[in-house]
C-alpha cells in the first residue's frame, strides 16, 4: 500500500504551501520550466495528509517571526507578545503542551516568559520546513503532545547529484514598510557526492510597528544575527551531521511582558544519523544537541519604567538576568515486520534554569526568581503501522516517559519593612516544601484510516496524553509575571504538588479529493483532567505580599480598598478539569487551468468543568480564502482575505477582555526571472485596518523610553500591524 503523489504546486498564494500535504491534486502551472520544480510527496497510505509541511520557497510572503508561517494551518494559531516572540498554538493548547521541535529534538526557551519560545531560534531564511501533526500525534514524534506536535527543520545544502564536486548556496532578502524591516540571510558551501560543509547567516531588524490607525506601537523595534556552520557525511548506510550555531537578539521589544528584551545569547551544538536502509532492512535515526542561552531583560531600556505611586513617583526600574542549558538526545528503530513497521525509541531532554530579578540603583536588591530549577525527562515508546487489510491502516503506540524534577533552595535581600517579612516568609515556606518531585506519564494512540475509493478516506483516531508541570508552574514561589508567556496581566505563585495533565482526544475526519477540488475536515474532543490554570488566592502569605506590593505601585492603599481587584489577587497554578472541541478544514478547487481557490477553517471551543467559566487565549472562529492567478509565462498574483470572529466565550479567572471580529486583505504578486531566481511583491492589510487579534498579549507600555507614546492604552490588547508593502527575492545555484 505504497504510492506516490505528484503535486504541480501553485506557487504564489502564500496559503496554498500550507494545504499540499492536505491532498489536493492541483493543476494550472501551464509552464513548469519557468517554475520552482514540481513537488514530489511520498508516503504511505496510512500516513498521507496526516502532516501539512510549509516550506519558505513555496510562500509569497515570508513573515520574519517564523512561528506566524502556521495561521493558515488548520487548527493552527500564534499568540504573540513582541515581533518575535510567537508562541504555536493548536487546537486551543499553546506553549509548553505543544511538542515543538528544532531538528527532531526539543530546545528550553531561557526567558522564563517565553521571549525566545522555541520557533523564534530558527530565522525563516534557515528554515527548510515546518511541519503541523493533524490531530493526534503519534507516539513515535516525542513526549508531552497533549496539545500536538510541530516539527521545524533547518536548511541544508545538498550532496553533489552526480558525486563531483561542486558550489551550492542560497539567500533571500526583504523590506517590510510598515516597520522598515529589513532581512538576509542563506546559506553558503561545497558538496560532492559523500561530503558537503556549508556556512550559514542571517541578520534582520525592523523599527517600531504600526497599527492601522498609523500610530506606533512601542516598543517592537528588533535586531538579530545569527550565524552556523554545517557538515554532513553520506556513508552507503545513512547521512551524518554535526552542526553549530551561534545567535543573537538585541533590543527587542516585547509590550504584552513586564520587561523587553535587552539580549538573548545562545550557542547550540548538534549532531544525528539517519540511515536509508533498504525497505526490509532496519531504519535508524539518531539526534542529539547541546544549548547554552544567556538572556538580559528590563523594564527600562526601550519604555519609561513604571512609578510607584505608593513611594511618591519612584521609578521601579527591575533588570533580569536568565540561563537554560538543556541536552536532549533520541534514539529510533523502525523495524519492517511482516507488511508493517514496529518502531522502538528512547529520548531524553534535560534542562536546568536559572533566573535573578535585581534593581540598577539598588546593588543589595535582589530576587532569585528560579535558582536552578531542573526538568529532567527520558523516555521509552514503541509504535505498530500496518495495514489491516487493502483498504483499512492502522498505527498504535504506547509511550512511557518518567519526569524527574527539582529546584535548590531561593532567597531574596532588598527588601524591608512588611515587604520583606512577606517575602522572608514565602521564600521559606518555598525552601521547606518537597522540591524534588517525580512523574510517570503514559500516552496511547491508535489511528484507523479506511479507504473508500481513490478520492476519499475516512480517519479516526483516539489516545490518552499526558503533560507534567513546567518548571514556572512548579517553582514559580513569588507572586509574578514569569508564567511562560500567559500575558495576562496577572501575578502568579507555583505549586510543587501540582499533577500531571491528563488528556482524552477523539479526532475524525475525512480527506476527499478530486481531479480539481480538495475537502479536509476533522471534528476533534479532548476532555483534560487535572488541567494547569491559575486560580484566585485570597488568602495566605502570596495574597499578603501581592497586595502590600499593590498598595505600593498602585498608591491610596489601593489595594486595602479594593481587595478582590484582579491587580491585586495573584494566581497559583492549580489542578482543574477542562475540555476542548471544536471543527477544522482545509479546502481548495482549481477553477480554471490558471485559476484556483484555497484556504482554510478554524474553530475550538475551550471549557472549564470544575466551573463555569471558558480557558484563557482560545483563538476564535477564523479562516483564510485566497485566489490566485496563474500566468504562462512564469508569473502570478494573488488575493488573500484573512477573517476572524469574535471572541466573547473568555476567561473570568483570568481577567480576558473580549475581541470584536475583523477581517484583512492581501495582495501579491510573483515572477520567475528563471529557474534560480524568484521576486515576490505585495501589500498586506490594503485596507489598514485596526484590529486587535484576541491571541496578542496586552499592552503594558505608555511611552517609550525617548518619550513616543504608545498608540494603544495600557492595559487594552495590543493592535495588529497596519498596512505594509513588502518586497522579497530569493535566489539558488
Amino acid at each position: 500500500m505504497h504510492f506516490e503523489i505528484n503535486y504541480r504546486h501553485m506557487t504564489v498564494h502564500k496559503q496554498f504551501g500550507l494545504l499540499l500535504a492536505a491532498s489536493m491534486l492541483v493543476n494550472g502551472v501551464a509552464n513548469a520550466a519557468e517554475h520552482p520544480p514540481v513537488i514530489k510527496v511520498t508516503d504511505t497510505a496510512i500516513e498521507s495528509a496526516n502532516t501539512i509541511t510549509i516550506k519558505p520557497t513555496e510562500q509569497d510572503y515570508i513573515p520574519r517571526d517564523t512561528a506566524d508561517a502556521l495561521k493558515s494551518v488548520p487548527g493552527a494559531n500564534v499568540n504573540k507578545n513582541g515581533p518575535l516572540t510567537g508562541i504555536a498554538q493548536y487546537r486551543g493548547m499553546f506553549g509548553s503542551r505543544i511538542n515543538t521541535q528544532l531538528d527532531g529534538l526539543n530546545v528550553a526557551p531561557a526567558g522564563p516568559n517565553w521571549m525566545d519560545p522555541p520557533l523564534s531560534h530558527i530565522p525563516p531564511s534557515q528554515l527548510e520546513s515546518i511541519s503541523v501533526i493533524r490531530g493526534i500525534s503519534p507516539v513515535s514524534e516525542g513526549a508531552e503532545s497533549i496539545g500536538g506536535s510541530i516539527k521545524a527543520k533547518t536548511a541544508t545544502l545538498p550532496f553533489s547529484s552526480n558525486g563531483e564536486v561542486a558550489p551550492h548556496g542560497t539567500f533571500s532578502t526583504g523590506y517590510d514598510s510598515n516597520n522598515k524591516a529589513f532581512t538576509a540571510g542563506g546559506q553558503l558551501g561545497i558538496s560532492s557526492g559523500s561530503d558537503r560543509i556549508q556556512f550559514n547567516g542571517n541578520f534582520d531588524k525592523g523599527q517600531d510597528m504600526k497599527a492601522g490607525n498609523g500610530l506606533k506601537i512601542v516598543p517592537t523595534q528588533y535586531k538579530r544575527r545569527n550565524l552556523g556552520a554545517d557538515y554532513g557525511h553520506r556513508f552507503d548506510g545513512g547521512d551524518f551531521n554535526l552542526g553549530y550555531s551561534n545567535e543573537r537578539v538585541d533590543n527587542a521589544g516585547s509590550p504584552a511582558l513586564p520587561m523587553d528584551i535587552i539580549y538573548v545569547k545562545s550557542n547550540a551544538i548538534n549532531a544525528g544519523f539517519h540511515s536509508h536502509a533498504e525497505s526490509d532492512a532496519i531504519k535508524w535515526l539518531a539526534d542529539i544537541h547541546y544549548m547554552d542561552t544567556d538572556h538580559k531583560m528590563d523594564n527600562y531600556t526601550m519604555r519609561s519604567a513604571p512609578v510607584m505611586l505608593g513611594m511618591m513617583g519612584m521609578k521601579m526600574k527591575r533588570y533580569a538576568v536568565t540561563n537554560a542549558k538543556d541536552f536532549a538526545y533520541k534514539l529510533q528503530a523502525a523495524i519492517p515486520v511482516n507488511n508493517g513497521t514496529f518502531t522502538l525509541g528512547t529520548e531524553g531532554w534535560l534542562a536546568k534554569h536559572n533566573a535573578d530579578v535585581s534593581d540598577p540603583a539598588n546593588a543589595a536588591f535582589k530576587l532569585q526568581n528560579y535558582n536552578d530549577a531542573k526538568r529532567n525527562r527520558f523516555g521509552l515508546f514503541g509504535e505498530w503501522k500496518s495495514p489491516l487489510t487493502d483498504s483499512l491502516g492502522i498505527q498504535a503506540g504506547v509511550r512511557y516517559s518518567r519526569i524527574n524534577m527539582n529546584s535548590a533552595t531561593v532567597g531574596s535581600s532588598g527588601f524591608t519593612g512588611m515587604l520583606g517579612a512577606a517575602i522572608n516568609t514565602l521564600s521559606s515556606n518555598f525552601n521547606a516544601s518537597q522540591r524534588n518531585q517525580h512523574d510517570n506519564l503514559f500516552d496511547f494512540t491508535l489511528q484507523l484510516t479506511q479507504t473508500i475509493n481513490d478520492n476519499l478516506k475516512f480517519k479516526i483516531g483516539a489516545a490518552r496524553k499526558q503533560r507534567a508541570p513546567s518548571y514556572q508552574e512548579r517553582y514559580l514561589w513569588s507572586p509574578l509575571e514569569s508564567t511562560a508567556g500567559l500575558a495576562d496581566k496577572r501575578t502568579y505563585v507555583g505549586d510543587v504538588n501540582l499533577n500531571p495533565e491528563t488528556a482524552y482526544n477523539i479526532d475524525a475526519g475525512l480527506d476527499w479529493k478530486s481531479e480539481r477540488i480538495y475537502f479536509t475536515p476533522r471534528v476533534f474532543y479532548k476532555r483534560v483532567n487535572n488541567y494547569i490554570q491559575g486560580t484566585s488566592l485570597t488568602s495566605g502569605p502570596a495574597y499578603n505580599f501581592r497586595r502590600m506590593q499593590g498598595n505600593m505601585l498602585k498608591g491610596g492603599g489601593f489595594c486595602t480598598a479594593n481587595p478582590l481587584n484582579p491587580f491585586c489577587v495573584p494566581l497559583q497554578f492549580s489542578n482543574v478539569d477542562a475540555e476542548l472541541y471544536g471543527v477544522d478544514a482545509g479546502f481548495g478547487v482549481n477553477i480554471t487551468d490558471h485559476i484556483a481557490l484555497d484556504g482554510s477553517i478554524s474553530y475550538v471551543r475551550g471549557k472549564r468543568k470544575d466551573i463555569a467559566d471558558n480557558l484563557y487565549r482560545i483563538a476564535p472562529l477564523n479562516s483564510t480564502v485566497g485566489l490566485s492567478y496563474y500566468g504562462d509565462a512564469g508569473w502570478s498574483v494573488s488575493a488573500e482575505g484573512n477573517f476572524y470572529g469574535k471572541q466573547d466565550k473568555v476567561s473570568l479567572s483570568n481577567a480576558e477582555q473580549k475581541t470584536a471580529g475583523y477581517s484583512l486583505f492581501n495582495l501579491s504578486g510573483r515572477y520567475a526571472v528563471n529557474r534560480n531566481i524568484e521576486l515576490t511583491a505585495g501589500v498586506n492589510n490594503i485596507m489598514d485596518r485596526f484590529y486587535q487579534d484576541h491571541l496578542a498579549g496586552y499592552n503594558r507600555i505608555t511611552t517609550d523610553a525617548a518619550g513616543q507614546t504608545s498608540a494603544v492604552a495600557t492595559g487594552q490588547r495590543l493592535p495588529g500591524e497596519g498596512r505594509s508593502f513588502f518586497v522579497q527575492a530569493r535566489a539558488n545555484f
